[in-house]
């Protein structure tokens, strides 16, 4: 039975409705269920009827997903994406909280600079976006940033965009960052093995004449930083990782600590995560159609994938 309650003209309520028979995601795993969902006061309708209830049997329901790396672009770059537009885009998808990396104009490496972000983000977010602080002085790897100040208000530290390439600048940023109870998200690049590279240092590259970029400018910098880590014990993130030798290395120091059975149990979901790829991937591929230079259709098949 669904039950219906019609609206006066202009009359601000609080709207519940209760979704039912949903695969509902607690705690790490899927159930049936029913959930209650209310709209808070802000409703102003005229004429119009809310059921109490809704069948919601073909659907999942999940909790708000959390992008830990998006970039706003605002203030400094607005011409790109605004607080506002990114943030609109977001929560269709289900989005309801974003971390806003700090490579902006100006960089947010002070009370000072972070304010007009914030400000910002009061003033147009649509759903909870959280800002990054610069680990440096206007992300230049020189002098480290207002960690202290800008703590409470930042989710991490980041020089997103560009390596910090000091050892011993990095080393005092995770030891602030610990002392603080905040990560390290870095963007690691190691600038003098670029040698003004833009494109993977591989076969495609050197086939077609381009300036190739070493795996090495990733991997080692990671290496460098997984070392700091254990000697710091501060949290830390890799953003954006491209390369076989960084995965390796990122893979090892996550399994540090880890007991047999534990490092069996992430192979396992490791394993089935794949499973599940290749299973999407082929679905999709049994709805697809091949548009040949002549014109002729063919679906795929199974044999002919």
């Amino acid at each position: 039975m669904v039950f219906y309650q019609k609206l006066e003209e202009r009359e601000a309520i609080v709207v519940t409705v209760v979704l039912k028979g949903a695969q509902v995601f607690r705690r790490g795993a899927f159930s049936g269920g029913d959930v209650s969902v209310s709209f808070g006061d802000r409703v102003f309708c005229k004429d119009i009827v809310f059921p109490s209830s809704l069948n919601v049997s073909s659907f999942t329901i999940l909790p708000g997903f959390v992008d830990v790396h998006v970039h706003l672009r605002e203030p400094g770059f607005s011409y790109k994406e605004t607080i506002r537009t990114g943030s609109l885009a977001a929560a269709p998808g289900g989005y309801t909280a974003v971390g806003a990396m700090p490579n902006l104009n100006p960089v947010p490496d002070s009370m000072e600079t972070l304010q007009m972000e914030l400000d910002a983000i009061q003033k147009d977010a649509v759903i909870r976006v959280l800002p990054y602080g610069a680990i440096t002085k206007g992300e230049q790897g020189r002098e480290l940033a207002d960690l202290d100040a800008m703590a409470p208000y930042v989710v991490a530290f980041s020089d997103d965009g560009k390596g910090v390439q000091d050892r011993e600048m990095m080393r005092r940023a995770m030891l602030e960052a610990k002392r603080l109870g905040k990560l390290i998200v870095a963007h690691c690049e190691d600038n003098s093995l670029l040698r003004g590279g833009y494109i993977h240092d591989g076969a495609y590259a050197r086939a077609h004449g381009h300036r190739g970029i070493c795996s090495e400018s990733e991997w080692r910098p990671i290496q460098r930083d997984l070392e700091l880590v254990r000697e710091t014990g501060c949290g830390y993130h890799v953003c954006h990782i491209s390369t076989k030798e960084s995965v390796a290395l990122i893979r090892k120091a996550k399994a540090e600590g880890l007991t047999p059975e534990e490092i069996a149990e992430r192979d396992v979901l490791r394993k089935e995560y794949i499973a599940d790829v290749k299973r999407s991937l082929v679905g999709q591929l049994e709805n697809t159609t091949i548009v040949r230079p002549d014109g002729s259709r063919q679906k795929v098949t199974k044999k002919n994938k």
